[in-house]
C-alpha cells in the first residue's frame, strides 16, 4: 500500500501495537496511517481541493517537513517546514489572491526541481527519477 517498513514499525510502536512485518499490513492499517500520519499531521485537512491532494501526496512522497516547505514557498511564507498559524494565515491570503490550483501547480513545479536536484547531488537516485516525475505528471493531470 506504499507504506514503508520503517513507517509501519514506528506506527505500531507509537500506538502500542504488536510489531508485525510490513507484508502483514492490512488495508485498514494503511488507511489509518495515511489519514493520521500524513493527511492530518501534514495539515492537508486545512486546505481546499485540489491543493489538499497535492500537499498530501507531497507529505507521503517527500515527508511532511519538505512538503510544508514546498507549500510555504508557493505562498510566499517563511519556509521553516512547519505549518503553524502564520503559514495557515499566509495560505488563506494566497488562496484569495491566486487560488488553490495555482498554488498546487507551484508545488508540483518545486517537486520536479527537487527530484532533479536530488539526482544531481546523489546520482544513485537517478533510478527513481522517472517514477517521481511520472508521479508529478499524473498528479498534475488530476488537477
Amino acid at each position: 500500500f506504499g507504506i514503508t517498513h520503517r513507517v509501519y514499525q514506528d506506527w505500531n510502536k507509537r500506538n502500542n501495537r504488536e510489531q508485525k512485518d510490513i507484508r502483514d499490513i492490512t488495508v485498514v492499517e494503511a488507511k489509518e496511517i495515511y489519514l493520521n500520519r500524513y493527511w492530518i499531521l501534514g495539515k492537508a485537512d486545512k486546505m481546499p481541493l485540489p491543493l489538499c491532494l497535492v500537499h498530501f501526496d507531497s507529505c507521503v512522497n517527500t515527508g511532511i517537513g519538505q512538503a510544508s516547505k514546498f507549500l510555504q514557498r508557493a505562498i510566499g511564507a517563511d519556509d521553516d517546514g512547519i505549518i503553524g498559524p502564520n503559514t495557515l494565515a499566509s495560505l488563506h491570503e494566497g488562496l484569495n489572491k491566486i487560488g488553490g490550483l495555482v498554488i498546487a501547480n507551484k508545488i508540483i513545479d518545486q517537486r520536479e526541481r527537487f527530484y532533479e536536484n536530488l539526482v544531481k547531488l546523489k546520482p544513485s537516485q537517478e533510478v527513481f527519477l522517472k517514477g517521481w516525475l511520472n508521479r508529478t505528471k499524473d498528479l498534475r493531470s488530476k488537477l
